[in-house]
């Protein structure tokens, strides 16, 4: 990894749930992901959660989320 590489945010979700129901099925297809939890909410699993990816990784995240949104018949929010 390079300590210049930029992250970017490739979803945005209702629920840190799903937001790492996706950061696994990004490490699954071989993308580094993370989740961003903003904590400021008073239940965590109602949090509003990001997945952020390297900006490299960025076209092909969003290919692996569309297919994986598809298999759980819900979307996130963008």
């Amino acid at each position: 990894m390079n300590n210049e590489e930029k992250l970017a945010v490739v979803a945005k979700y209702s629920s840190p749930v799903d937001a790492n129901i996706v950061k696994g099925a990004l490490e699954a297809s071989g993308i580094p992901a993370g989740v961003i939890v903003d904590n400021t909410a008073n239940a965590v699993w109602m949090s509003p959660a990001r997945v952020v990816v390297f900006e490299r990784d960025l076209e092909l995240a969003r290919k692996v989320i569309s297919e994986t949104e598809e298999d759980l018949g819900s979307t996130g929010e963008e």
